[in-house]
């Protein structure tokens, strides 16, 4: 698990798409866009496994 920025940032490394630097403004807005579309949704933890 991570922030939200880390998990954008590993996508844009998984396309290999230029890496925009911590704190900027289109990474902000993302997030903000990402947590404001989760509002009231259920929280999905991993599954347990024995």
């Amino acid at each position: 698990m991570g922030s939200i920025e880390r998990r954008i940032r590993s996508c844009y490394y998984g396309v290999r798409a230029e890496m925009p630097p911590y704190g900027a403004q289109e990474l902000l807005d993302l997030e903000l866009f990402i947590a404001w579309r989760a509002q009231g949704l259920p929280i999905e933890t991993p599954g347990v496994r024995r």
